[in-house]
């Protein structure tokens, strides 16, 4: 049988970021290990060049930097056209919704001619973009600007997306954001955790020592990225609303972004409040998750959360937003406080709930019994792997109709059309260190 050749595009990943980066490194570890697929990962980069990884392979794609952010874009159609060419793909997965669906189509311009084969598109919704880019960047929904860029950022998805085979979602309330705004064919397809990775016997006391910790003491984590969209901001204000109150609770923040040197004044102004920087290996993010008592995620923008799920497979607690996902999880696994209203004042109060005796304990336990029980990112990838089969197999049946279709001899008159019988026929039925640095680093 011969293998899936897949291609993976996403402007989105970058070297500090959270879970979009998780979810392609996790993948390529998957499929590396895939007999029936060959994986490639196309990643925007400031050079050229090809990473192996057994039988995947990361390309670094020359784009352009985006300032400061970490992001960068690729520009020019011609450095996906060149590397597609290479690889002749059968299914391109494309996670970023601005230029990336439009500049890969255009690089496939003619490649079936020249490879023999039309690739099939996916999406892959890792952004809910034009909530959280495009309409708050205009003011938000309580602004008649910013409605209407939301309204023309969903046209835009519409046009790209829209025409994919298939767009997959990680949640059930994402799912059904995108079909209520006109995207159909969409796959729910939740992500998962390397519970080997992220369990609660990474607990290290003597990480807990650097913050004063004792065992008694509810410590509370952020480990998101420090930007707006992520809604850090709250929390922080929340902090200098205890301490006013006399309270001098333990926060401890891990992540890069825009908001850093607030996080650190914080740190300056309050010895329990501790900054750990960008945790870029996995196992070290795992002992700090196991190693507290609370994550806060109060992003109410998620289209998973999966920092939170992590949390969840070391015993954790969790605060959060309870708008979309965030809000599906924590309905569903009921292992937190989910919060209507993100205010300063509303975080402080169930930070101080969550500080009560045994509170924390008790939501974690129950958390990690439902990460068990519900996500695992075999169960992710294999569902991945269904939905590239699902659409090569509609390429299938349209190459057969229309061969048949060219098959048929115009000058011959059509047969004569038999009685109809009704018939029933039963058919039977990496190390989570990420990219190895002994292969370099993108």
């Amino acid at each position: 049988m011969a293998k899936i050749r897949v291609c993976d595009i996403n402007d989105f990943f970058t070297m500090t970021g959270g879970g979009v980066r998780r979810y392609h490194l996790e993948k390529l570890r998957y499929m590396a290990r895939q007999d029936e697929v060959e994986y490639h990962l196309l990643v925007p980069s400031s050079h050229a060049g090809v990473e192996i990884h057994g039988t995947a392979r990361i390309h670094h794609v020359p784009a352009m930097a985006l300032g400061n952010s970490g992001y960068r874009l690729v520009i020019n159609p011609l450095a996906f056209r060149r590397i597609l060419q290479q690889i002749r793909p059968d299914v391109i997965e494309i996670g970023s919704p601005y230029t990336t669906p439009d500049l890969v189509r255009l690089a496939c311009l003619g490649l079936r001619a020249h490879t023999g084969k039309k690739p099939r598109f996916v999406g892959f919704w890792h952004a809910n973009f034009p909530v959280t880019d495009v309409g708050r960047f205009f003011g938000g929904p309580g602004t008649w600007l910013g409605r209407l860029a939301e309204r023309a950022a969903w046209a835009w998805a519409r046009r790209t997306f829209g025409r994919f085979d298939r767009t997959m979602a990680a949640t059930q309330v994402m799912v059904d954001q995108l079909t209520s705004h006109g995207l159909t064919h969409v796959a729910y397809t939740p992500l998962g955790v390397d519970t080997a990775m992220f369990q609660p016997r990474r607990r290290d006391p003597e990480l807990r020592a650097t913050w004063h910790a004792g065992p008694d003491d509810v410590v509370l984590c952020y480990p998101n990225r420090l930007s707006e969209e992520k809604n850090y901001r709250p929390l922080l204000a929340a902090y200098e609303l205890l301490r006013a109150a006399g309270h001098k609770p333990i926060l401890v923040v891990a992540g890069a972004g825009p908001g850093v040197a607030e996080v650190k004044a914080l740190a300056a102004k309050y010895p329990e409040v501790h900054y750990m920087g960008y945790l870029e290996r996995p196992i070290d993010m795992a002992r700090l998750m196991a190693s507290v008592d609370v994550v806060a995620t109060l992003c109410p923008y998620e289209t998973f959360g999966l920092a939170a799920v992590e949390a969840m497979a070391c015993g954790v607690a969790l605060l959060g937003s309870a708008k979309m996902s965030i809000g599906e999880l924590l309905e569903t696994c009921r292992c937190g406080i989910a919060l209507e209203e993100t205010t300063p004042g509303a975080v402080a109060d169930a930070w101080l709930e969550l500080c009560k005796p045994g509170r924390a304990e008790l939501l974690g336990k129950r958390g990690l019994a439902e990460s068990q029980a519900r996500y695992s990112w075999k169960a992710t990838f294999s569902r991945v792997v269904s939905v590239y089969d699902e659409v090569l197999s509609h390429r299938l049946d349209a190459d057969v109709t229309r061969l048949l279709e060219s098959e048929v001899d115009p000058e011959m008159p059509p047969e004569p059309e038999l009685p109809s019988v009704r018939t029933t026929t039963r058919i039977p039925r990496m190390d989570g260190a990420g990219i190895d640095k002994k292969r370099g680093e993108t």
